[in-house]
């Protein structure tokens, strides 16, 4: 058996998403492959797709703490990445015991991999399509208690041994490989989901913060539109609130690229992960930007250019006047699914290593 270590940012659940389904495309050429995740994403996320890993539970990098799915806490990511940085050695040395069978050290993006493998001896590999000094970068005029953490970041992350930027990417390096967006594949029998939920011949739009949990926003516009089936997903239980409205619990076992992929239009925070599966299913996409987050308006014109995709701010979401947008999009034919997944180009990539 070949082992290898994946050290997976907890910002949101998009680069916990793409490490597995790096490691899932991996495993699909190598099945001896055991993979080991150090992280604070909760641990039903991988096994809602691996078998053979191991989990471990540690804080491996901080990313933006988040207020809410669409809002950014700055001075609260400050104070924890104060507390994080300079990482302590005997963090390191404990993480390097772990590591010490491993052929290779994978990062995505926490960048304490990196320590971890110069530490081992073993190679490095960075995934990205963006790193933590670039998304910092805007808010230092504000904040700049932050500059410190930039440069420091910086440095680790250009140490690395092999760097693989993915589609859609946020800025341009000197890199090993480049490779479209990367997804975790759809594995059920789709037709049969969309009968298992019940909404008959109504379209369903699949409402999805990138599994951080929002409230519902107002919702008197959705019941103007009963031939519609509004799911909203990451909620804290399953149950249907109107005729046309229902939550689905986050720790429910609908498998979420499933789930995207019965949609007939779905509306989602412009993250990383929902972008990639939106490619694999041709979706139609509504997708809400963060204004102060760097990454968004670039995912947005990703999806409008790729997708077709419709934009809109947060306020429209909160208030409702996105509901109209829906009606508007089904009468538009789907935009062609992807037939390359990313995470096939890495997986041959990393298989040359182990």
């Amino acid at each position: 058996m070949k082992e290898i270590a994946c050290f997976v940012s907890p910002h949101g659940f998009g680069h916990a998403t793409r490490a597995i389904a790096v490691v899932e495309a991996l495993q699909l050429i190598q099945p001896d492959i055991h993979a080991h995740f150090f992280t604070t994403v909760p641990e039903s996320l991988f096994k809602a797709t691996l078998t053979n890993f191991s989990y471990h539970p540690v804080l491996v990098d901080i990313g933006l703490v988040q207020s809410s799915a669409l809002d950014s806490d700055i001075p609260s990511t400050i104070e924890q990445l104060d507390r994080l940085h300079p990482f302590a050695k005997e963090l390191i040395n404990n993480l390097a015991d772990i590591c010490s069978r491993c052929s290779l050290i994978l990062c995505d993006i926490a960048p304490i991999g990196i320590a971890v493998a110069q530490h081992t001896g073993l190679p490095s590999i960075l995934v990205e399509n963006f790193t933590w000094d670039w998304i910092y970068q805007p808010y230092v005029q504000n904040y700049p208690k932050l500059q410190p953490h930039i440069q420091f970041l910086k440095n680790l992350f250009a140490q690395a041994d092999y760097r693989i930027q993915t589609e859609p990417l946020c800025f341009p390096a000197s890199r090993d490989l480049y490779c479209g967006p990367i997804f975790r594949r759809t594995k059920g029998n789709l037709k049969a989901l969309r009968e298992q939920l019940g909404y008959g011949d109504k379209a369903l739009v699949v409402v999805t913060m990138g599994g951080v949990f929002q409230q519902v926003p107002s919702y008197q516009n959705i019941k103007s539109h009963p031939n519609i089936h509004f799911l909203f997903t990451g909620q804290q239980e399953t149950k249907q609130i109107e005729e046309n409205i229902s939550l689905l619990a986050q720790d429910s076992n609908i498998y979420h690229p499933d789930l995207l992929g019965i949609a007939d239009v779905v509306v989602c925070k412009a993250g990383y992960s929902t972008v990639a599966e939106c490619c694999q299913a041709g979706a139609r996409v509504i997708s809400i930007g963060r204004a102060d987050f760097p990454e968004s308006g670039l995912l947005q014109r990703y999806l409008e250019n790729r997708l077709g995709g419709v934009s809109i701010k947060p306020e429209m979401y909160l208030d409702g006047s996105w509901v109209a947008l829906t009606s508007e999009l089904l009468l538009r034919p789907k935009a062609a699914a992807a037939t390359k997944n990313g995470a096939d180009q890495v997986a041959d990539f990393l298989r040359k290593l182990t």
